[in-house]
């Protein structure tokens, strides 16, 4: 199914209402390659959207907001980013949701492929290329037994834009941390440096996937039926404020650190949730392969904040990738993310008001959020 320029609250709910009917055996698998109208701020199933999103911009740019039902960051979608969703049960019987994802992503990576794009599924939920992020998975599983896998594939990118919407004030970033910003997210259009149409990218992944997958997709449109369980999905709750601004419970902290190095200076910015490391940014002046950095912020996503267990983590990834790391010790990059870790923590402690850079003050409910 092709759509384009859809909203916000009819392509989440067209998304999980044919999640659930492919899992309930009442439609079949579903391949849909769609985009939104420019721009949709989307935060993941679990985020507190004060915290991801600037709202006041997005208001003063007409950009709607919603809230997907896959977990993950906050993401830009529009008219320059493909999102391909694929709706299905299982695959040859498996259905272990980190395998279907690795499947799911070998499939995206042979359809950047056909461009003479090379693509690898990293970290958590990150397809990259030589350690720039091109675009971003998730899974969602529901009750009937179906799966939504979605990825937002990025044809093309407004960076300031996306981190204005996103809530990093660009105005606080040094230039070279924004720079560091822009250096780790790439596009289609930036690898191939032309201006190729999105409707070419989808094509190649309609190729791709019916190759990978063995599977002969026909070019189709909903039934009745199945509209009527979209609308009545978007109805019910993407086009409620109560899912939109829900509360989650745990609110988020960030804190920062910068250290000298043998290898420059070291400027870690965290973001906790609860005792939890939710993300972290390495900057600075340092030497090091941009992809081992990747490596190490992707490893320390939802991770424990304690020490031993972040020496432990990276001391896995600094064997994988001793050559790229070598002049970066591990000991400092542990001491300066804990002293970060350590910052968050006082400023949790101190007030529920002020997070730091990278969030806004919190806000009790979904009517404060939206007055």
């Amino acid at each position: 199914i092709c759509e384009d320029r859809v909203s916000d609250s009819y392509g989440l709910a067209a998304d999980e209402a044919m999640a659930l009917r492919v899992g309930e055996n009442q439609s079949s698998s579903i391949l849909r390659l769609y985009t939104y109208q420019s721009s949709s701020a989307l935060v993941g199933r679990f985020q507190r959207i004060e915290n991801e999103l600037n709202l006041d911009f997005c208001r003063k740019q007409k950009m709607s907001v919603n809230r997907r039902p896959t977990g993950g960051g906050a993401i830009l979608m529009g008219e320059d980013q493909l999102g391909v969703a694929l709706m299905l049960r299982d695959w040859k019987g498996n259905k272990a949701p980190r395998e279907l994802m690795q499947h799911f992503a070998s499939a995206l990576s042979e359809g950047l492929l056909i461009f003479g794009i090379k693509a690898q599924f990293r970290g958590k939920n990150d397809l990259e290329v030589e350690g720039r992020k091109i675009g971003g998975l998730g899974i969602h599983s529901n009750a009937s037994g179906g799966y939504l896998l979605h990825c937002s594939i990025l044809v093309d990118l407004d960076v300031t834009l996306m981190l204005r919407a996103l809530n990093v004030p660009i105005e606080k970033l040094e230039s070279r941390q924004l720079k560091s910003i822009e250096a780790r997210i790439t596009t289609v259009r930036r690898e191939l440096q032309n201006n190729i149409t999105l409707q070419e990218v989808r094509n190649k992944m309609l190729r791709a996937f019916s190759s990978y997958f063995s599977v002969e997709f026909g070019q189709s449109c909903y039934s009745p039926k199945e509209m009527k369980a979209i609308s009545e999905m978007e109805s019910s709750r993407y086009l409620q404020k109560d899912w939109v601004f829900q509360k989650v419970d745990v609110p988020d902290f960030s804190g920062e650190a910068k250290q000298m190095t043998p290898a420059g200076l070291l400027d870690v910015r965290v973001t906790m949730a609860g005792r939890q490391i939710k993300a972290v940014f390495l900057g600075g002046d340092f030497f090091a392969d941009e992809s081992a950095i990747s490596d190490i912020e992707g490893s320390l996503r939802w991770h424990s904040s304690e020490f031993k267990n972040i020496f432990s983590t990276l001391k896995i990834l600094y064997a994988k990738r001793e050559e790229e790391l070598s002049f970066l010790p591990i000991e400092s990059v542990c001491e300066v993310i804990s002293k970060a870790v350590e910052s968050a923590k006082a400023i949790s402690n101190e007030s529920s008001v002020s997070y730091g850079c990278f969030v806004n003050p919190k806000i009790s409910d979904a009517e404060n959020i939206l007055s």
